[in-house]
């Protein structure tokens, strides 16, 4: 239980107990995702009932990344680690299951289990080592409880409503079915489900649901930052980091107190901003970026039109957006 290579993998909301595995940093580094994809046979963990993760004297000390998904947020984790000193922990399934528990059980269930999660993900992997933990968009519905339960600094990432509607048309026709469920998830219990009157778990047709989604992650933005009294919050605009990784890499490193040499992360965001975060061993940069965007961007030319026409006249007037974004740098909203 104190070496930081027994790793919570899972988390079993129906028995309270996290799914415990030995797990090494280089494995952790080189996985896009924590979950099923992270390998091993999970059917050899151990268990451990949130109760016996020991009690913390203080809020654990962690940076973290939330992101809207399909904003490349990935892609900024791999740049911003140093194994194992700094260490990113891209999509904990602990984190995941809870954020999916929270629709059925009340906050106060979810509380104590979401406290041990942190605990045991916040530790670090070497001396004066620091973790960076990127939740799956859809833990956005925990973002304040996150926050609460944590120290530290954290990045709001984004993307606007076009590219979060184009990023999803270029991953159908399997985004379908996930993007749906995002938006029955991050709608629930938020003022832009009451101010339309749906119930959360409507099955709503593709284009409702990328705007939905959007719409639903921009509020718990707005609430985070309009409630950011200690000042622990950045925002940032996935356009403006693919305009200027290595400035936007330093920047969100230092602004999360990651401790990685300046030469380290010049190389760092030179390496990974010139490959596909989900496949290092695979070229994609930026022109290539483009040049998909383009394709998919005349391919779904009409769902695109009609997602942004729908969202002006039947979701916007309902909507909230941050005020004060507290940008990371300097930055554009769409």
């Amino acid at each position: 239980m104190a070496s930081p290579a027994n790793f919570p993998v899972d988390y079993d909301a129906a028995n309270g107990e996290f799914l415990i595995l030995p797990v090494t940093c280089d494995h952790i580094a080189d996985a896009a995702f924590l979950d099923q994809r992270l390998g091993g046979d999970w059917t050899a963990a151990t268990r451990l009932a949130w109760q016996d993760v020991p009690a913390p004297t203080h809020a654990p000390k962690t940076a973290l990344l939330f992101h809207t998904a399909f904003c490349c947020s990935t892609l900024l984790t791999r740049a911003l680690q140093s194994p194992p000193r700094v260490l990113a922990l891209r999509e904990p399934q602990a984190l995941s299951q809870l954020a999916s528990a929270a629709l059925s059980l009340p906050r106060s269930r979810i509380e104590g289990p979401l406290s041990a999660a942190l605990r045991l993900l916040a530790r670090p992997w070497a001396p004066d080592g620091r973790c960076l933990i990127k939740p799956t968009n859809q833990a956005n519905n925990l973002l304040p409880d996150i926050l609460q339960l944590t120290s530290g600094k954290a990045i709001l990432l984004y993307s606007s409503l076009p590219e979060f509607v184009i990023s999803c048309c270029k991953k159908l026709p399997e985004a379908d079915t996930r993007v749906r469920w995002m938006a029955q998830h991050l709608l629930k219990d938020t003022q832009l489900q009451r101010a339309l009157g749906v119930p959360w778990d409507h099955h709503f047709h593709f284009i409702e649901s990328c705007v939905l989604t959007w719409y639903a992650q921009m509020e718990r933005y707005a609430d985070a930052l309009a409630n950011d009294a200690n000042d622990r919050l950045r925002s940032l605009d996935m356009q403006v980091m693919l305009a200027d990784p290595a400035g936007v890499v330093a920047a969100a490193a230092d602004w999360l107190q990651l401790a990685i040499d300046a030469s380290d992360l010049q190389q760092r965001a030179q390496v990974e901003f010139q490959r596909n975060a989900k496949h290092p061993d695979r070229t994609f940069d930026a022109a290539r970026r483009a040049q998909e965007r383009e394709a998919v961007m005349a391919r779904y030319a009409d769902v695109l039109d009609n997602a942004l026409a729908w969202a002006n006249e039947s979701v916007a007037p309902f909507a909230r957006s941050p005020i004060d974004w507290k940008p990371l740098v300097s930055t554009r909203h769409g």
